[in-house]
C-alpha cells in the first residue's frame, strides 16, 4: 500500500495519456502541430498514428508502474560523501562566472557551415514544424527548437543562434562537478570543473550552434542519476534517469551509445546481487531503461517515418573516404590534444598522465572507465560498420569522463613523485594539487586561439568584393555554394561539374572560383579539382579554427 500511495498520481497520468492517444484524431494532431504538410502528409499521418500508440503505451506503463515494488538499498561501493562544502560551492560559482564570460566573448563572430545549415534550413520554421521534420541527420532536434525560441526572444543573429549551446556548455561545468563529486573528493571535482572552464575545445563547442554541449550536459546529468539509482535502487531515481537520458536522445541519437553503457554497467551490478535476486533487483530494467525506451519512442514517433525513409542517413555519409577512416579520426583526436595543450611534447605528457589515470580508475572506480570507453568504442564500431563519417566531435559527449581520468592521473602522478622524493606524508597531496593546477594552466594557454572565425567566409567575401572587376564571374564549388549563395545571398554560380565550370569561363573575362574543405573538394569533384590545379591561380587561403575548413579563393583569366 505504501507504493500505491506513492505512485497514485501515475494512475491519473496514465489514464490521461491513454485518453489522449485514443481520442485525438491524427489529422487534428498534424494540423495543430504543423503550419503546412509540404508533401509529407502520408508520412506525417503515419507518424501521428505512432505518436498516439506511444501515448497509449506510456499510459498503460504509467498505470503498471504503480505496482512495481521498491527497495532502499543498492550496490556496495566505496562510500564517498557527495555533500559539498560552502567554499567548494563558492569556487564552483566563480568558475561558472569565468566560463560565462569566456563563452560570451566574440559569440557573434565567425559562423561556419553546419551552423549556417541550421540557420537557413530550420530557423524560418515554427517549433511545431521543427519537431515534425527530420530530413537530415544533422538536425539536432532539441537544440534546433531551443535555437528557434532564442530567435523569437532575441531576434535573428549568430549569437542568438548559438545561445542554447552556450547555456548548455556553462551548465555542463556544474554538471561535471556534481557527477565527479559522487566518486571523488571535492578538490578533485573542482579541478575537473576548472579544466572544463579553461578548455579550448569546451569553449569552441559552447560557441558552436549545434547540440554537442546539450548532449554533454544530459550525458553528465543522466549519469549522475544513474549512479544514484544504482546506489539506492529507488524508483524515483530511475524515473529521473529515464527523463534525463531521453532528453539526451532528444538532442542526438548517439545518446543511445551511453544508454547501452549504462545497461552494461547495470547488468554487472545485477550479477553481483546473486544469490539475493528478488523483484526489486530489476527496477533498473522495469523502471529506468524501459521508461527511457518509451520516452525516446514518443519523442521521435512523429518523425520516425521520415527517419526510416532516408532522413537518418542524409548528411551523415559522404564521398570523402578519409573522413570514414578510423586512423584519420585517431590522428584528429591527437591533433586536438595538441591544440588543447599547446605543444606536442605537453600533449604527450598529458597522454601519459591520462594513462596513469586509467590504471588508477580501473583499480578504484571502474564505472567511470565504463562510461568513457563503452559508448565511444560502440559508437566508433557502429559508424565504421555503416560508413558514417567519423568526426571526433561525435564523441564530445564523453569528454567529461575523460577530464576526470586526466585529473586523477595528475593527482596519482604527483603523489608518486612526492614519494620518490621522500616528501613528508602530510605534504604529499600538494604535489598532486600542483600537477592538477599545471594541467589547467597549460590548457588555459590555448584559450585565446579559440576566438578566431570557425571558417573565414568574411575574408573571402571581402577579397572578392575588393578585387572583382566588371565582367568577372564568380563560381562556388559544391558545398561552398551553400554559405555564399544561400546564407550570404551572393549572385554567384554554383557548379557541380567540369562542364558547368567551362561554360562560365567561356563567357567571362576572368573567373573567380571559391571552394572550401580541400579534402572534400578533391574527393567529391576530382575533375574540377584537377582543372583548378592546372588553370587557376590560388589568390589566398583563409583559415579558421575548424580543422580542414579552409576557404580557398582562386582566379583565372578567360580561355
Amino acid at each position: 500500500m505504501q507504493d500505491l500511495n506513492r505512485f497514485s498520481p501515475l494512475v491519473i497520468l496514465g489514464c490521461i495519456l491513454i485518453a489522449l492517444g485514443t481520442l485525438i484524431p491524427s489529422d487534428l494532431l498534424i494540423d495543430v502541430i504543423r503550419n503546412s504538410v509540404d508533401g509529407l502528409r502520408q508520412k506525417l499521418l503515419t507518424g501521428a498514428m505512432l505518436f498516439k500508440v506511444g501515448l497509449v503505451t506510456l499510459g498503460c506503463y504509467a498505470v503498471a508502474l504503480n505496482w512495481i515494488p521498491s527497495i532502499q538499498t543498492g550496490w556496495e561501493s566505496r562510500p564517498v560523501s557527495s555533500r559539498s562544502s560552502r567554499i567548494e560551492l563558492v569556487i564552483l560559482a566563480l568558475l561558472v562566472a569565468v566560463a560565462t564570460l569566456l563563452r560570451l566573448y566574440k559569440l557573434n563572430f565567425g559562423i561556419w557551415l553546419d551552423e549556417m545549415l541550421t540557420y537557413v534550413n530550420y530557423m524560418s520554421m515554427s517549433v511545431g514544424d521543427i519537431l515534425s521534420t527530420y530530413d537530415d541527420a544533422n538536425n539536432h532536434l532539441l537544440f534546433t527548437v531551443l535555437a528557434r525560441v532564442s530567435f523569437w526572444l532575441f531576434g535573428e543573429s549568430t549569437w542568438a543562434l548559438r545561445l542554447p549551446a552556450v547555456l548548455f556548455g556553462i551548465a555542463s561545468i556544474p554538471a561535471l562537478y556534481f557527477f565527479a563529486r559522487k566518486v571523488v573528493s571535492g578538490r578533485e571535482a573542482l579541478f575537473c570543473a576548472a579544466l572544463f572552464t579553461l578548455s579550448y575545445h569546451h569553449i569552441w563547442f559552447s560557441q558552436n550552434a549545434r547540440g554537442y554541449t546539450a548532449l554533454l550536459f544530459w550525458t553528465l546529468v543522466s549519469s549522475t542519476f544513474f549512479l544514484e539509482a544504482l546506489r539506492s535502487n529507488r524508483p524515483q531515481q530511475w524515473i529521473y534517469y529515464a527523463i534525463t537520458a531521453s532528453m539526451g536522445a532528444f538532442v542526438h541519437l548517439s545518446m543511445g551509445f551511453l544508454v547501452v553503457a549504462h545497461i552494461c554497467i547495470y547488468l554487472v551490478w545485477v550479477l553481483r546481487q546473486r544469490p539475493n535476486w528478488h523483484a526489486e533487483t530489476w527496477n533498473g530494467i522495469l523502471i529506468g531503461f524501459m521508461l527511457t525506451a518509451l520516452l525516446c519512442f514518443q519523442i521521435y514517433a512523429l518523425v520516425l517515418p521520415q527517419m526510416i525513409g532516408g532522413g537518418l542517413s542524409s548528411g551523415a555519409q559522404g564521398t570523402v573516404s578519409e573522413w570514414t577512416n578510423p586512423l584519420w579520426t585517431l590522428l584528429e583526436i591527437v591533433r586536438g590534444m595538441r591544440i588543447g595543450f599547446s605543444t606536442g611534447f605537453v600533449a604527450l605528457a598529458a597522454f601519459i598522465v591520462f594513462g596513469i589515470g586509467v590504471i588508477d580508475y580501473l583499480r578504484r572506480e571502474p564505472i567511470v572507465l565504463g562510461l568513457l570507453f563503452i559508448p565511444t568504442s560502440l559508437g566508433f564500431l557502429v559508424m565504421i560498420s555503416i560508413g558514417y563519417t567519423l568526426f571526433p566531435r561525435f564523441f564530445f559527449f564523453a569528454i567529461g569522463f575523460g577530464v576526470m581520468v586526466a585529473i586523477r592521473g595528475a593527482i596519482v602522478t604527483g603523489d608518486s613523485i612526492s614519494r620518490l622524493l621522500r616528501i613528508p606524508e602530510e605534504k604529499i597531496q600538494w604535489m598532486g594539487i600542483t600537477a592538477c593546477a599545471g594541467i589547467v594552466l597549460v590548457s588555459s594557454l590555448s584559450v585565446p586561439f579559440v576566438f578566431g572565425p570557425k571558417q573565414n567566409y568574411d575574408g573571402a567575401l571581402n577579397l572578392i568584393n575588393e578585387q572583382r572587376a566588371s565582367g568577372d564571374s564568380v563560381v562556388a564549388l559544391g558545398i561552398a555554394g551553400f554559405p555564399f549563395i544561400e546564407y550570404f545571398k551572393k549572385d554567384w554560380v554554383r557548379i557541380e561539374s567540369l562542364q558547368e565550370l567551362e561554360k562560365v569561363r567561356a563567357s567571362a573575362e576572368r573567373t573567380w572560383l571559391v571552394y572550401m574543405m580541400p579534402v572534400h573538394a578533391a574527393a567529391a569533384y576530382p575533375e574540377i579539382y584537377a582543372s583548378i590545379e592546372k588553370d587557376f591561380e590560388t589568390v589566398q587561403e583563409f583559415y579558421g579554427t575548424l580543422n580542414g575548413g579552409t576557404v580557398v579563393v582562386c582566379r583565372t583569366d578567360s580561355r
